[in-house]
This record gives structure tokens, C-alpha cells and sequence, in this order.
């Protein structure tokens, strides 16, 4: 059996998003942090949920949970400039929490994307930070375009290597178009997230081929003994190189430029022994920089319409030709309306959770 994507899951109950965010939030402000903080790293982080992006979401808090009471990541921390020019930021997270501090680093750059025409930002001292999809789509919503990437600690396995060296090093991009949904490239530089290996764990299913390697380096399916993901491509064969030179990208963006610990050297943000040092970096440009707005929204419906008239190849079983962005823009609209899932698996780690900060479990039953 295949690891579930999007499809919807009779298995797997459904709470209303307000319910879902005062209960994150009280988590958070149980840990530590001030309240309106932790409604405002809340609301955010339910943003992987309503996607459709479960491995990014809720599933996410008991680390997060983990690490303040460890005192792993500081609370009260805020984010300060390092260097600032008309177009480019540095930044530094001061080991805040990631889900405040992308969207704080996010928001400056589209302030002076909007001043100057466009912005780069490099963001040290973070943690793990959500979806990278939300922020690129965060400039959409003002009529810009965004990029968004972040480094994270050694999971993936680089080409011909023996052993994980690398993060899942995300890259995430979207402009706006004319029919109002943006056009949202979101994706890991490994073959698939970590969050997939976990999903399929708390499911009990095996995994695709080609994923990850076990502790020997050899292909295995089985989620239980996976010691490192494939970078993506997941063979020379098929193209890892592409996917390692990818993450190599984001790493150099993420760590070097960012004065910043790189893959190698960061501790996964499972750890609960070390600070991890996650880099980010975020870019916005303004469309009307480089061609009249009307122009560019029409050119990309056109482009977009021609993808959706593809036929669709009659040996893979699909009824049609996607576009990136679509199946989290489907699950959004789901979820909005039928509410958040949560898997039994995660609902009890966030019990625990709760009752590792005294506060009561409001998703029981």
C-alpha cells in the first residue's frame, strides 16, 4: 500500500480550526511563550495542517513542546538586523521560535521588495520554521512574487554517499496569477520529506523504493529502518545529482551567506541536546519591476491553461495534468470545511505534551 497523499481518511478525526488553534496556543503559552506569540506561531504552523502538509503541522508541536521546556529555544528571543542595504537583509533569529521568526523576516522583505523592487534575505540562529510554501505565498497576497528556502539538520544522504550530510532543504516559490489562485512550487531537495517517513510510521505502511537507505546505505521500505532519505532523484541513475546540487543551493544560501551552521553541523530539530542553527533566506520582487502587471497575470493564466489542456498520458491512470499547488490548494478547501485531521498517533503525543506543561487535552474526546 502507498503512503496516503491527500485523500480523505475516515480513520482520522477532524477538529474546528478555532479549537485546533487555542489548544496549540495554550501549549505554547504553557512552555513559555507570551500568549499573543503563541497564537500568532499557532496560526501559522495550521497553515501545513490546512494545506493538506500534516507532517509540517500539529505533528510538529510536541518538538516544539520538547525543546522550549529543554530550554532549547528561547521564548522571548526577537529577531534583530545584522547588515541592511537598499535590496538585501541579514538577520539573525536569536534562536527564536522558527514559526515567528519566518514570518517576521518574511514580512521585511516585502516591505522593502515593495520600497526598492526586490529584496534577498538571509536569516542564522532559527528553527524549524513550517512550510516554506507559506511564506513565498505571503507576497501573493500583496501582488508580489516570493521565494522562500531554509537548511535543517543531516537527514538525506548526498549522491554516492554513505551516510546523511545533508537537510531536506526545502525550496519553495509562487507568483501571482489572474484567476486568484497563485501558482505555488513547494518541495524538499530530498526525494520526500522527513514528515512522510514519520506519516508512514504512525500509519503502519511501508514507503516507496527509492526513498531512503537503511543503516547499511541499501534501498529499504520500511519506515522503521530508514537511517537516511535520498536526495531527490533517488539514484545517479535517476538524477540525485540534481537533487544534491539543489540542496547544496539552499545550504550556501541558508548557512555560509548566512553566517550560519550548514547541514552537517546542525542538530535535527528532533534533537533535544543542541541548539540546531537553522538558516533561512527569503526573497520578494515586484512584478511591475520587470513588465506591466495586467501583461504578466494574463501571460501566466495562458501558460498555466496550455499545462491543464495536456492530455493526460493513458499508462499512469491520471485523468489530468496538475499544476503545482493544486492538491494543497484542494486539501485547503477541505480542511476549511470539514475541519483539521489529526492522526491517533498525534493526538496522543499532544496529550502528553499537554500534560508535560499541566494543562488540560482539549482534542479527547
Amino acid at each position: 500500500m502507498s503512503l496516503p497523499t491527500h485523500a480523505v481518511e475516515t480513520d482520522v478525526r477532524r477538529f474546528p480550526q478555532a479549537q485546533v488553534e487555542q489548544f496549540g496556543a495554550d501549549l505554547l503559552t504553557a512552555a513559555g511563550m507570551d500568549a499573543l506569540a503563541s497564537e500568532a506561531a499557532v496560526r501559522h504552523l495550521l497553515i501545513a495542517d490546512l494545506r493538506g502538509v500534516e507532517s509540517h503541522g500539529m505533528a510538529r508541536m510536541p518538538t516544539y513542546i520538547r525543546r522550549l521546556r529543554a530550554g532549547l529555544i528561547d521564548p522571548r528571543a526577537e529577531v534583530s538586523i545584522e547588515r541592511e542595504l537598499g535590496s538585501t537583509l541579514a538577520l539573525n533569529g536569536n534562536n527564536a521560535l522558527g514559526l515567528l521568526v519566518g514570518p517576521e523576516a518574511m514580512r521585511r522583505t516585502i516591505v522593502k521588495a515593495q520600497e526598492s523592487g526586490i529584496c534577498l534575505t538571509t536569516v542564522r540562529g532559527s528553527n524549524h520554521f513550517g512550510i516554506a510554501g507559506a511564506y513565498a505565498v505571503m507576497a501573493t497576497e500583496l501582488g508580489l512574487g516570493g521565494m522562500a528556502m531554509t537548511n535543517a539538520g543531516r537527514l538525506v544522504v548526498p549522491a554516492n554517499g554513505g551516510q546523511p550530510m545533508l537537510g531536506t532543504n526545502p525550496i519553495a516559490f509562487a507568483v501571482p496569477t489572474g484567476t486568484g489562485r497563485p501558482l505555488v512550487v513547494d518541495m524538499s531537495t530530498s526525494t520526500v520529506a522527513w514528515g512522510k517517513i514519520e506519516i508512514a510510521r504512525r500509519a503502519g505502511i511501508p514507503i516507496p523504493a527509492g526513498w531512503a537507505v537503511d543503516a547499511a546505505g541499501l534501498e529499504t521500505t520500511d519506515p522503521h529502518q530508514v537511517k537516511g532519505l535520498t536526495a531527490l532523484g533517488g539514484t545517479l541513475e535517476r538524477g540525485s545529482h540534481k537533487g544534491y546540487g539543489l540542496s547544496l543551493m539552499v545550504d550556501t544560501f541558508c548557512g555560509p551567506l548566512a553566517g550560519n551552521l550548514w547541514g552537517n553541523r546542525i542538530a535535527t530539530s528532533t534533537s533535544t541536546g543542541a541548539q540546531p542553527g537553522i538558516g533561512h533566506m527569503f526573497m520578494a520582487w515586484r512584478i511591475d519591476a520587470f513588465r506591466d502587471v495586467a501583461d504578466f497575470l494574463a501571460d501566466m493564466d495562458e501558460m498555466i491553461a496550455e499545462l491543464r489542456a495536456c492530455p493526460p498520458n493513458p499508462h499512469t491512470g491520471a485523468t489530468e495534468v496538475l499544476i503545482p499547488g493544486d492538491p494543497e490548494a484542494e486539501a485547503e478547501i477541505r480542511n476549511r470545511e470539514l475541519g483539521i485531521p489529526i492522526r491517533p498517533q498525534v493526538l496522543d503525543e499532544l496529550a502528553a505534551a499537554a500534560e508535560s506543561v499541566g494543562i488540560a487535552f482539549a482534542l479527547g474526546s
